[in-house]
Formats: structure tokens, C-alpha cells, sequence
């Protein structure tokens, strides 16, 4: 904006612009305009192009696939897994939650993205950092990624006036969540690190189909709770692994080889 005043010795109006001052972000992308971005609404998104590791294991060595996954640590995963743009755009250390102390670790992962509009479900003021998450929920924010913005509700257990149908439905019919041989969603269930992993991956488009398609497993990192055969082996290894990769013409869209693991991203940093 601006301020126009009379300048009544050079006989003209003047100009008083004010300054703008925006972060941009700092790991060598180049950004678009934060402030057009806000004027047009962009929808927040995920980075599709670096496959870094965004799961981390236990201290005993294990990474607990069968293991629930709190609302805060879905938070953590994708702001980390926001684009450099849309994470700049949203950025926020204030979410206005009532149970989100500005001290806690989490709080710029929820604060950023409440601002993005990605955290939905929280309307009494409350976001229940240390609860699992439910199936629902996690549909409800990965929604907010997606281009399209409906589709038809088609599971037995979810009906039209269900505070997640559109989202739920806006997932599965993009592939990203599977419901039960029985027709059923489950909705109010609890996911496991393992679920959550295997939905995120396929947001991003991450689904190696085959071993091997991995590298060799005394190069990856490995965990003593998933192993080949195991349903979730490969989406765990995807999750837990950064790597670079390669795409063959003749797999299918997603699917990818990999080339060579890469160091794992300072998440902190990105926190500044």
C-alpha cells in the first residue's frame, strides 16, 4: 500500500510505500512470491521431489510399525514434508490452541499448519497433541493437499453428514487411503505408524513396488520389526531412508529405483 500526500514545495503528490518484509525460504528453491501466493489462496503442498526420510526409530533400535502415531507427531511429518514455498507462505508459531504451549516441541508444526488451513478437526479450541490419531483425521489432513476438492462418499460406515465424509471420500478416490474388504472405513480407528507411512507415501507418489527396487540392506538403514514379507517392509523402508532415485517408463508412475542413499535433512533448521 500506500500513502499519497501534497508536497507543496515540489508542487506534486508523493509516495510513501511501505515496506514488506517476508521470509523466504533458505534451502535453495527458488521461491514464489509469498505475497502473491497469499493473494491468490494457494492451497498448501507437499514436496514430491526430494525422498527424504520423515520417519525416525526408537531408541532400542526399532521403528514400532504396529505402534499408534500421535496427532503431534502426524504434525511433525508434514510440515517437514511441505514444500519450501508453501512452508514459508504458512509459517506460524502461534496456533491459538489452548493445550499447544509455545514451548513445546511441536508447536510450530501445528501452528503452521493450522495457518495453512491443513488442521481442520479442532473447532472447541483444543488439539489434542498426545492422541493417537484417528483414520480420519489423517484423511482430513491429507485432503487439504489435494487438487481436487470433493468426490462421492462410497464407505458403509461413513454417511453424508460425518464431519470427515468429503475428505475421506476425496482421499480413497484418489488412492491415498484403503478401506476394509467389508466396505467399511473405519473412520474412528486408530492408525498405526505403518498405515500412516503407506498413506503418506502414496500422497507422494513414493511406492517402490519390489525389494529390489531398495538398495542392499547393508546399506540401508534396517529395522528388526520390519523385514521383507512383512506388508509394510516396503513403505517403512521408503519412510525411514532418504535416498535419491529413478524412474523407469516402463513401471508404473509411481514406482522408482533407487540410486543412492542420501544424509538425512536437519529438520531443525527448517523450524527457523
Amino acid at each position: 500500500r500506500s500513502v499519497n500526500t501534497w508536497n507543496s514545495e515540489k508542487n506534486r503528490w508523493t509516495y510513501n510505500n511501505a515496506q514488506i518484509n517476508v521470509k523466504c525460504p533458505s534451502d535453495g528453491y527458488n521461491p514464489v512470491s509469498p505475497i502473491l501466493a497469499a493473494l491468490n489462496k494457494t492451497a498448501p503442498k507437499l514436496n514430491t521431489r526430494d525422498h527424504f526420510a520423515y520417519v525416525q526409530g526408537y531408541p532400542d533400535g526399532t521403528v514400532k510399525p504396529a505402534g499408534s502415531i500421535t496427532r503431534a507427531e502426524v504434525a511433525a511429518i508434514l510440515f517437514r514434508l511441505m514444500d519450501a514455498d508453501s512452508r514459508s507462505l504458512y509459517y506460524s508459531t502461534a496456533s491459538g490452541f489452548r493445550d499447544v504451549d509455545s514451548t513445546k516441541w511441536y508447536n510450530t508444526y501445528v501452528a503452521t499448519l493450522n495457518n495453512a488451513g491443513v488442521i481442520t478437526d479442532s473447532r472447541t479450541g483444543y488439539f489434542r497433541p498426545n492422541d493417537a490419531i484417528t483414520r480420519a483425521e489423517l484423511a482430513a489432513m491429507l485432503a487439504q493437499f489435494a487438487e481436487k476438492k470433493s468426490a462421492a462418499i462410497y464407505f458403509s460406515d461413513v454417511s453424508a453428514g460425518y464431519w470427515a465424509a468429503n475428505a475421506i471420500a476425496l482421499t480413497a478416490n484418489l488412492g491415498w487411503i484403503n478401506g476394509y474388504p467389508d466396505g467399511t472405513f473405519g473412520p474412528q480407528r486408530n492408525i498405526t505408524r505403518a498405515e500412516t507411512a503407506t498413506m503418506i507415501n502414496r500422497v507422494l507418489d513414493r511406492v517402490p513396488s519390489e525389494e529390489s527396487h531398495l538398495l542392499s540392506r547393508g546399506v540401508m538403514q534396517i529395522w528388526p520389526d520390519a523385514n521383507p514379507g512383512d506388508w509394510f517392509y516396503l513403505a517403512m523402508q521408503e519412510a525411514t531412508n532418504s535416498h535419491d532415485y529413478e524412474r523407469n517408463a516402463k513401471w508404473a508412475a509411481a514406482d522408482e529405483q533407487w540410486t543412492v542413499l542420501r544424509e538425512t535433512r536437519d529438520w531443525k533448521a527448517l523450524e527457523q
